[in-house]
């Protein structure tokens, strides 16, 4: 009886400083990021059978077990990817909004102090310092437009940077997730109960939890303790323990972007397959790519369709009059050294073209006051170009060919059928499969300078009354403030410069706006799902005090029932 006592005791002694050890584990990594608490699972010994029934014979460690739950940490990992994706695009168009709409860097104070000048030249069309006046306002309305391009420019790099941060921070975590795969794999084996190693389990999670904040990433648990990592397009990060690594290069479409994508084997080459923002879910990579691709493209492009629409409603109506000198006047701006649609445009190839019989394409023209500030991309397709919105997803469509005595060439039309853009192939026979990004108005505000320096050049009179005192050229050209002669597609009556800016400044403040909602609304969704696996996995102090106090106890009195049996024993031994 007394062996059987000291058994039971023994059992209860050492249940107890288990229980001790891990309360105590608890409360060290109370502020340890990541930590999940940790207690102690007991099972009852199975009970020995005597003439006077089934006597109890103590008490086993079944195992020490994470508190843990698979539902919330999905729930967290996942607002976790939504939080970052609105915030990483929130904080970028922020910066956008802070430089449209400030007056310093904009450009709604420079288009209305050059309005305003030739407002004031109208009224004394030969006087020199208006004239000055003039010239000092239109050459600051082109700085003012590249400089808002330079800064959009430094965004995209800035933009790029993030993005290569970002797929190196993915690859570091994958890499150690990896390898945490294979050493929970062995330590799992090692123990008699197959118990888990509860500390890397609780590393790795807190990896694939940092990981949640840069991609979207479904995951797989394995019976072998091990977890698969996957993108939201399929394409695996992580299986077992092997990791597969995401890359950036160049892109070959666009040297000024950077593309992000998994590297595979094609006919015995090494190729980036990209992968594309709607592909990827959620998370800050597929944010910024988000921003860089859609709101940072149609926004710069916007800035140069209204720099080359100003320049060329200017300059049209400016060599359309009589300088002060009876000439006939010259552009007041020019874009590049070369013709104004190199200036304003850029054709670009796919770097992967083929190299023999090589096709170039060149713009012919484009229709300013109808095309939206959209790229296009245009790919050799059956022998002919075909042609998509750059970033669709949707088919490509022929572009039409025009027959032309100089040389035929191509148009893309608007659905009301309506040439938007015209561009020539310098080869008959293009390469199949060759592509090009066609940027109609993406270089205007980066090339936009004065082309005028002597206040005599400006061309205020009309070529018909062509008298000093005569101001119909500059009035015409103060009108345009608010003429209505952009985005005229489909009949409609179309909008002013001024108007068409202050529509830019409207479209990126209300995006701004609403993706600080969604990004405030995704905060909190993921506060309050932190706190409900907190709730569950976190050490309470009050509870481990609790416990302290519960396995002192049992220590305690496990210890007496030792004693005891000691005592009893040793009567034992005295009455032989």
């Amino acid at each position: 009886m007394t062996n059987s006592v000291y058994g039971i005791a023994l059992s209860g002694l050492n249940a107890a400083r288990s229980g001790l050890s891990t309360t105590s584990n608890n409360i060290a990594n109370s502020n340890t990021v990541g930590y999940n608490r940790q207690l102690v699972v007991q099972q009852a010994r199975p009970s020995f059978g005597s003439d006077i029934g089934y006597i109890g014979q103590g008490v086993d460690i079944a195992s020490v077990q994470r508190v843990y739950s698979d539902f919330l940490n999905s729930q967290e990992q996942k607002a976790t990817s939504d939080s970052a994706f609105f915030k990483a695009k929130s904080e970028q168009i922020s910066r956008v909004d802070a430089l449209i709409a400030d007056d310093s860097s904009g450009i709604s104070g420079a288009l209305s102090n050059f309005f305003a000048a030739a407002q004031t030249l109208t009224t004394n069309p030969a006087d020199l310092p208006s004239r000055q006046n003039f010239l000092s306002a239109a050459d600051s309305l082109a700085g003012r437009f590249n400089g808002l391009n330079n800064v959009l420019d430094e965004l995209r790099n800035a933009t790029n940077l993030r993005v290569k941060d970002t797929v190196a921070q993915v690859n570091d975590a994958t890499a150690q997730i990896a390898q945490l795969n294979d050493r929970i794999v062995a330590a799992g084996s090692q123990t008699f109960n197959g118990g888990q190693p509860n500390d890397l389990l609780d590393q790795r999670d807190k990896l694939i939890m940092d990981l949640s904040q840069q991609v979207q990433v479904t995951r797989v648990n394995m019976a072998d303790g091990s977890v698969n990592l996957f993108l939201g397009n399929g394409q695996p990060l992580v299986v077992k323990t092997t990791q597969f690594p995401v890359s950036t290069q160049v892109d070959p479409s666009d040297p000024k972007n950077l593309l992000v994508g998994t590297t595979q084997t094609i006919n015995g080459q090494q190729a980036l397959i990209p992968l594309k923002a709607d592909t990827l879910g959620m998370g800050a990579l597929a944010g910024y790519l988000s921003f860089r691709d859609n709101e940072l493209n149609q926004y710069q492009n916007t800035v140069g369709l209204l720099a080359a629409r100003v320049g060329e409603a200017i300059n049209n109506i400016q060599t359309a009059g009589v300088d002060l000198d009876g000439n006939a006047g010259n552009p007041l701006f020019k874009f590049g050294s070369g013709s104004f649609l190199s200036g304003i445009s850029r054709v670009v190839p796919n770097v992967n073209n083929s190299t023999t019989n090589v096709t170039n394409m060149t713009f012919k023209s484009v229709d300013l006051s109808k095309i939206s500030g959209a790229d296009y991309e245009v790919t050799i397709i059956g022998g002919q170009p075909q042609y998509r919105e750059l970033g669709s997803t949707g088919s490509f469509q022929p572009a039409t060919l025009v027959p032309d005595p100089t040389g035929n060439y191509y148009e893309i039309r608007d659905p009301a059928g309506a040439p938007l853009v015209q561009f020539q192939l310098d080869n008959a026979t293009p390469q199949e499969g060759d592509t090009f990004t066609l940027m109609p108005v993406r270089d205007a505000a980066l090339n936009m300078t004065s082309a005028i320096t002597r206040p005599n050049e400006v061309a205020a009179s009309s070529a018909t009354n062509p008298s000093v005192g005569n101001n119909d050229n500059i009035r015409d050209i103060a009108a345009l403030q608010t003429s209505r002669t952009l985005y005229k597609s489909n009949n409609a009556a179309g909008v002013s410069v001024s108007d068409a800016f202050n529509q830019l400044v409207s479209r990126v403040g209300n995006k701004a706006r609403e993706l600080q909602v969604s990004s405030d609304a995704r905060d909190t969704v993921l506060k309050q799902v932190t706190e409900s696996r907190d709730g569950l996995s976190g050490v309470n102090m009050d509870e481990e005090a609790a416990n302290l106090i519960k396995y002192q106890q049992e220590y305690q009195a496990s210890g007496k029932v030792i004693s005891l049996a000691k005592e009893l024993f040793q009567q034992i031994l005295e009455m032989f």
